[in-house]
């Protein structure tokens, strides 16, 4: 989630977007069990072929759907939260395990060597048009298939992605945890990708935005604005289309997706905050245009009830997730702003 702040709390911002600006150093892998060594080996993992390890993690994911009644339960929890509401509710337990076979596929893609992800000409020409444009560029994804990609879209195309996290930027603990996150900054470090720490940083993205960067923000995070999504209220962060307001950036939709173990990427056309009358009609057509490509790849979809997200606050008559001890306050986008995004796109 991104705080905003003002720039008191950042008394310096020459210096924190100087400090913003320089690459990402390698992360040692810390310590871990043998096992884990193991699965986390790069120099294993370069030598095992990546087709082969996907087709073995699907037939993992199957496996767990036969044998593991808790990892099915809580798949079809999960889908039961995406699809609640929308035209393919009644798909829940198909869709459940096809959920549980795209995660164990993406735990593989993020231990083989990360290659360059397809983009087709349609995409390219999008993203080409808006780096153009002489604004910043925020680009906008969920959680969807091997998401981590989605930057190696615009270092591609000669630009800096920079990518707001919160576990990447933590100090890597002994384990396997840890050497995800010393993985995770190894591959920003490798492509040229900066990292900036979400908690407070609306003031940072936005000056990053003002001088004509490239910011990658995740859209389905949980906030304390209402918004209708997927067919039902949301507590979604805003973050992406104040800024956009803020920063007069455009906003380009981006997901990932594969066919076997190839990563492929779509981009969508850019939405313009000088198109829409404020940003929470900006956020409705934030929200259609995702929700659109969710609905057609809804197992792709990380489980909204884990850590980190929802929390267990997420079921099929919508996604709460109140702050501990603080009231539950709602900011309403109208459902206008979703019908007006869906004629734009």
């Amino acid at each position: 989630m991104i705080g905003e702040v003002g720039t008191d709390a950042l008394p310096d911002l020459t210096r924190a977007l100087e400090a913003t600006r320089r690459p990402i150093e390698p992360c040692p892998f810390p310590p871990a069990d043998l096992r884990a060594r193991l699965t986390t080996n790069a120099w294993l993992r370069r030598r095992l072929s990546t087709a082969l390890m996907v087709r073995r993690a699907e037939a993992r994911g199957r496996l767990l759907w036969v044998r593991k009644p808790r990892e099915r339960a809580r798949a079809v929890a999960a889908m039961e939260a995406v699809v609640g509401g929308t035209r393919r509710a009644h798909e829940v337990r198909s869709l459940a395990r096809e959920h549980l076979i795209e995660d164990r596929v993406k735990s593989t893609l993020f231990w083989q060597p990360w290659a360059q992800p397809r983009l087709d000409e349609v995409s390219t020409a999008r993203l080409r048009d808006a780096f153009a444009a002489g604004r910043g560029v925020i680009m906008s994804s969920c959680h969807m298939g091997f998401y981590l990609q989605c930057a190696s879209a615009v270092t591609a195309l000669g630009r800096t992605p920079y990518s707001v996290t919160g576990w990447a930027l933590e100090p890597p603990p002994v384990g396997s945890w840890g050497r995800r996150i010393a993985r995770r900054r190894t591959e920003a470090s490798a492509r040229g990708e900066r990292l900036i720490r979400s908690a407070g940083s609306f003031a940072l993205l936005q000056r990053l935005l003002e001088e004509r960067e490239v910011v990658c923000l995740f859209f389905a995070l949980p906030g304390h604005g209402e918004t209708p999504f997927l067919g039902k209220p949301v507590m979604l962060a805003s973050g992406s289309a104040r800024l956009a307001v803020a920063a007069d950036a455009l906003v380009v939709p981006i997901r990932a997706r594969r066919r076997a173990h190839v990563v492929s990427l779509d981009v969508e056309t850019p939405l313009d905050p000088r198109d829409f009358a404020d940003w929470q009609e900006l956020q409705g057509g934030l929200a259609a245009v995702h929700e659109r490509w969710i609905l057609e790849l809804p197992a792709t979809m990380e489980d909204p009830n884990r850590d980190g997200a929802w929390e267990r606050g997420a079921s099929a008559r919508g996604w709460i997730r109140p702050e501990p001890g603080a009231p539950y306050k709602v900011t309403r986008v109208s459902s206008a702003a979703t019908a007006h995004a869906d004629h734009r796109a």
